[in-house]
């Protein structure tokens, strides 16, 4: 059997592309000044940035809650979110909160960022299914299966 994963599963991987991507677009984008910015209107950039960073939060923290009650009756997270996204708290950092932040650094290139995170998530979320196969069984596949959307 592998060995026990934390309940952050393998969010710390995925996070090191995520701040090494960001580093590297984001230097690009400092030394390349103004070639990738997207807007003069910083301000609303801003304010559009927040909003969605604040919506794509608020979901992956209910999916968050979700995932913490069954994970402290030692059972699948399979409601709420759960039935509805196969990685809910995943997708909703790669494709709402990462895309909010990203508006704030006012430049194109950022936004490669999340194509570098979704590569990591691809690589590294595998361990992290094969744990929870090995860990909850038949349950894990049959709810892999019934789960509607699997775009991630």
């Amino acid at each position: 059997m592998t060995k026990k994963m934390s309940l952050m599963g393998v969010a710390g991987k995925i996070m090191v592309a995520l701040v090494l991507s960001l580093a590297v677009t984001e230097g690009v984008s400092l030394v390349t000044s103004p070639m990738f910015r997207i807007t003069d209107n910083y301000k609303c950039l801003v304010i559009a940035g927040i909003i969605i960073a604040v919506i794509g939060f608020a979901l992956n923290l209910i999916a968050a809650f979700g995932m913490l009650a069954a994970h402290k009756k030692g059972t699948l997270a399979m409601g709420g979110l759960y039935a509805l996204f196969l990685n809910p708290m995943y997708t909703f950092q790669l494709l709402i909160t990462l895309p909010g932040i990203l508006l704030l650094f006012n430049s194109w290139i950022v936004f490669l960022t999340i194509i570098s995170s979704f590569i990591a998530f691809k690589v590294f979320v595998k361990e992290e299914e094969r744990y929870l196969e090995e860990t909850y069984g038949n349950k894990y596949i049959a709810y892999r299966e019934k789960v509607l959307f699997k775009f991630l």
